[in-house]
């Protein structure tokens, strides 16, 4: 009987992926090991927001790492979703297409969080702007890790129908706007004070971009 070679190494980009994503998500960990076990709790723990308060900004080790794996997995779910749907999909190229789809969502939360900043400079609220953007990008990148096991899942165990791939989207849409009412909430008092801005704000940089993005995708 001939022998037949087995070739046990896996060329699938997806598995590339995903390990790629493991590596980031430790790499978090052993930057600050500290900063990352509070950011783990703060679905019932403020400690993450109080003591690292003072950490707004994105470009370090450990911000970057999580930004980059919030982008990732976020840009995964878009392309199954494209795939799925049919939308703008070619089979033979499907790293190619994820590649536009994650240079593409990485520029346009780049572009939004420094207009965020500029508009902050702009009406002298810097402070405000710094700490809602830093809550913001913390529940953000907490929210995207829940989807890491779904979209293993979807990858591998169960084939990704339309209800699925709706079911989910619907809960992260849910689930953000929930954080960005609940620190609405906790802060009414900033809000109504700085009203004008807020309206402002929310117009331009939270409800327009997604908006205009929906429009250019459609």
């Amino acid at each position: 009987m001939e022998a037949i070679e087995r070739n046990i190494l896996s060329t699938d980009w997806n598995t590339i992926l995903f390990l790629l994503m493991l590596l980031l998500l430790v790499l978090a960990k052993i930057f600050n090991s500290e900063r990352f076990y509070d950011f783990s709790r703060i679905l019932y723990s403020n400690k993450y927001f109080t003591s690292h308060k003072k950490s707004l900004q994105i470009i370090n080790r450990f911000s970057f790492s999580l930004f980059l794996l919030h982008t990732l997995l976020i840009s995964l779910g878009l392309y199954l979703v494209f795939k799925t749907y049919g939308v703008y999909f070619e089979d033979k190229r499907g790293v190619l297409f994820f590649i536009q789809i994650f240079v593409a969502y990485a520029i346009f939360i780049s572009v939004k969080y420094f207009f965020e900043k500029i508009i902050g400079n702009i009406f002298s609220i810097e402070k405000i702007i710094d700490n809602y953007i830093f809550y913001k990008i913390t529940y953000k990148n907490f929210l995207s890790l829940g989807i890491f096991p779904v979209l293993i899942l979807l990858v591998y165990g169960f084939s990704a129908s339309k209800m699925a791939l709706l079911i989910l989207g619907s809960i992260l849409i849910l689930s953000n706007l929930l954080m960005l009412l609940s620190y609405y909430q906790k802060n009414q008092k900033l809000v109504f004070t700085h009203w004008f801005y807020f309206i402002l704000y929310l117009c331009t940089l939270e409800i327009a971009p997604y908006f205009i993005l929906f429009k250019v995708i459609t």
